[in-house]
């Protein structure tokens, strides 16, 4: 099992193509002798002096991939295999999306206020393929774990439950956001075409 041991979600230091934490950071420019003793110890690798703008970042030990920062964003959110988003609070219900991206099966619910209501669908490989994009251009997976405005005692929670290979990665909020909340309470809308906050 590959294993994520960085506080963020996004650790540029796995490689992509075989799970390894066996890396080392690629260094690229005239050496100095500093420079060169780490890389006889094993610490670097050294790139060469050409330095371009997509040059790797990382080489892998192991497999001896070579990969850059955009790769290891594309890894971890090809690595999502489940979401779970609420959100709602006492007077309005709650509004639930979960979406299984193995499956492809969006299950929706309306829940509260003496009533419930639930949907349920299958999104095409096109849409789910889209879907990860927009979480990615959010930057869902670097949000905070939590949200919270201490001031506001009623008005609206939210969780969000990301099941990725290998971890769980659990967000959550009480009348505070991310930055990008709005861009993700639209996306969830747009992939269950139902109301969601």
């Amino acid at each position: 099992m590959r294993r994520w041991w960085c506080r963020m979600a996004v650790n540029y230091k796995i490689c992509p193509n075989c799970g390894s934490m066996k890396t080392l950071k690629i260094i690229y420019g005239m050496p100095t002798h500093d420079t060169f003793v780490k890389a006889e110890e094993g610490k670097i690798k050294l790139g060469g002096c050409l330095v371009r703008d997509n040059n790797p970042e990382y080489y892998c030990s192991d497999c001896n991939y070579e990969w850059n920062r955009d790769d290891s964003v594309n890894y971890a959110y090809n690595q999502i295999k489940h979401i779970k988003a609420t959100v709602g609070g006492y007077f309005d219900g709650y509004y639930e999306v979960t979406i299984d991206l193995h499956s492809k099966e969006l299950k929706w619910k309306h829940f509260g206020c003496g009533h419930e209501e639930e949907f349920q669908k299958t999104v095409r490989n096109a849409t789910a393929d889209s879907f990860v994009e927009e979480l990615k251009s959010i930057d869902i997976l670097n949000w905070k774990s939590k949200y919270v405005d201490l001031d506001i005692l009623d008005g609206t929670q939210w969780s969000i439950e990301i099941q990725m290979l290998g971890k769980k990665i659990s967000k959550h909020g009480s009348n505070k956001y991310p930055e990008s909340w709005d861009k993700f309470c639209r996306l969830m809308k747009k992939i269950s075409g139902k109301k969601f906050r």
